[in-house]
């Protein structure tokens, strides 16, 4: 029976010693989710107050829609040899910010200049389906924006072409205080 009773001593350190290595890897592992969340938490830019740069601009935006109606209605004719006369679009402009109101009003002839133009350069088959008018009021909305930031900033010399045309309006999305733009009627006859 000596024999037995040196065995089950064996066995009950052993199980003791896989116990305690258990209790170490799981604190390990604990302690390793630990770091791994404060690290992001630093990594995210929290402050210890709770406000960050992306909260400021959210606060910015958070004021009620404001539509701008375009009026007279815009109506352009289209080329020679096309389905369809002219078309007529009324469009309204959507912003929360009370600055950028204020330069549509102020700007109203560029901008109505501008949409003209851009209207006036379409073809009723690039009009005619969904997708053709999405284009249309991205186009759109990227021109205002343009007009609307560069009329809230001092723009030197430098930063303009020298032919005096600008196209990254139809190749690039501008950030601007104007949200989107509505067709509100769109007519093509």
């Amino acid at each position: 029976m000596a024999e037995t009773d040196e065995e089950l001593e064996l066995d009950v350190n052993q199980s003791t010693g896989k116990k305690m290595t258990t209790i170490l890897l799981i604190a390990l592992i604990l302690l390793v989710l630990i770091m791994a969340g404060v690290g992001a938490w630093f990594y995210l830019g929290q402050d210890g107050d709770g406000s960050s740069s992306s909260t400021e601009k959210e606060e910015k935006v958070l004021g009620p829609l404001q539509y701008i109606t375009m009026t007279p209605e815009f109506v352009v004719n289209f080329g020679p040899g096309s389905k369809v006369r002219y078309l007529q679009v009324d469009l309204q402009i959507a912003t929360r910010d009370e600055t950028a109101l204020e330069t549509v009003s102020t700007y109203r002839p560029v901008l109505r200049n501008d949409i003209l133009v851009i209207l006036s350069g379409l073809s009723f088959d690039e009009l005619k389906s969904r997708n053709g008018k999405e284009a249309l009021q991205k186009k759109l909305l990227n021109s205002i924006n343009k007009i609307v930031v560069a009329a809230s900033h001092t723009v030197s010399d430098n930063d303009k072409k020298n032919d005096g045309s600008d196209t990254s309006s139809e190749t690039t999305d501008v950030k601007g205080p104007i949200e989107n733009v509505y067709f509100t009627s769109f007519i093509m006859q």
